[in-house]
């Protein structure tokens, strides 16, 4: 068990190292051209790497937590019960990143296939994925009360959100000119939030060790925080745009020949 744990791991750190420097090339590149579609489909497959190989290692932890970490048997039983408790409770918030991760990336990528047709949207496996993070959430933000966590009770509602605005993405009655590609643009961003938080909380936890406990808090918001920002003016700006062009033409570089990627 404790090498599939730390095989887990490894892929996780590995793959997520890429990632984090592979989510800038389409941000920046052209958008619909081959480069953005080429990289954002390998950038999508390195998230779904990353998030199957936290719900793994946060599984084992959440499950068996005394056995995927190897506690010694001196523990007293106070020093036991501290010990499990502190590997859940970081087991569950990787749990949530790594839901939010495979949500959003697998979001991101129906939406832009899917375009104007959202029953792909409406399929269980889809609508099981957004519920999941929808719970994972409202169970984040009732630990954050009960431990008094800022960093749980932030990501417990983010993660609500997120799954609240794709459901109702998939079951809104009519969308606006283009806004499967505003949708898109917001998931797969959505996506490197949680990535970036996930480096920030884990990777980088000797690192934010030596620092007080408020400046890591908010190195690891901050993510989550620009993130936000981010979609929320990025989404206004392609709003007002496509509002101003005529609603039938599309973008002809935009997603075009974007081959199917969502699992």
């Amino acid at each position: 068990m404790q090498f599939i744990h730390q095989s887990a791991l490894y892929l996780h750190v590995l793959v997520g190292a890429f990632a984090l420097l592979l989510f800038w090339v389409p941000v920046f590149t052209r958008k619909g051209s081959l480069d953005h579609r080429r990289f954002g489909r390998v950038f999508a497959r390195a998230m779904y790497v990353i998030s199957l190989s936290g719900i793994t290692m946060s599984g084992m932890d959440l499950l068996f937590p005394a056995i995927a970490h190897a506690l010694p048997p001196s523990l007293s039983l106070e020093q036991f019960s501290q010990r499990t408790s502190a590997i859940r409770q970081n087991a569950l918030f990787l749990f949530s990143l790594s839901i939010l991760v495979h949500t959003t990336t697998r979001h991101g990528w129906l939406t832009i296939n899917l375009r104007q047709d959202r029953a792909g949207l409406r399929t269980p496996a889809h609508l099981l994925l957004c519920g999941a993070l929808l719970v994972t959430g409202l169970v984040l933000v009732s630990l954050a009360v009960v431990i008094r966590s800022p960093l749980f009770m932030v990501f417990g509602i983010l993660e609500m959100v997120v799954a609240g605005g794709a459901l109702r993405y998939a079951f809104k009655r009519d969308l606006a000119p283009k806004e499967w590609w505003i949708e898109h643009l917001g998931s797969l961003i959505g996506s490197g939030i949680g990535a970036y938080t996930a480096f920030f909380v884990f990777g980088g936890a000797t690192l934010l060790d030596e620092l007080t406990d408020t400046w890591s808090l908010v190195l690891w918001v901050g993510p989550a925080v620009v993130g936000t920002l981010a979609i929320a003016l990025t989404s206004r700006h392609y709003r007002r745009r496509f509002a101003r062009q005529n609603p039938a033409a599309g973008i002809s570089a935009a997603g075009a020949g974007v081959g199917s990627i969502g699992g």
